[in-house]
């Protein structure tokens, strides 16, 4: 599986770009992978709140729903229009074009909580 090495992630396969106070949140190769076919994606609303650990998007997939848990707390400024007409671009381009949303960090402290990339690999390799 491809890992990149400048984002951050979790356990949960969600990557997360870290741009100042903004963040850009999408899924991992691996987790598009785990999914197999993925069919659409329920994402947030510009403005909304969202909670570490709760559910922020909803992927639509052929073995039925998988709801990603929100890596970090804070309101959504942007989400990623595209995915609405293409949810393939999830599989195609996960770390790319495939970006779930952005969203302005309330509790920068959280980052801390969240995996590089070494230990990313190592979590997934376990599992």
């Amino acid at each position: 599986m491809h890992v990149p090495k400048n984002l951050l992630y979790t356990i949960e396969h969600a990557w997360v770009k870290v741009n100042d106070n903004l963040v850009v949140i999408g899924i991992t190769d691996d987790l598009q992978d785990i999914l197999e076919s993925i069919e659409a994606v329920d994402l947030p609303k510009v403005g909304d709140e969202l909670y570490i650990g709760d559910n922020c998007i909803t992927i639509h997939h052929t073995g039925g729903l998988y709801d990603l848990p929100c890596p970090l707390t804070g309101r959504v400024t942007k989400a990623n229009p595209s995915l609405r007409r293409q949810p393939e671009l999830l599989q195609a381009s996960p770390y790319k074009d495939g970006w779930l949303f952005e969203m302005e960090v309330d509790e920068p402290d959280e980052l801390e909580l969240l995996l590089d990339a070494t230990d990313y690999q190592r979590e997934i390799e376990i599992l």
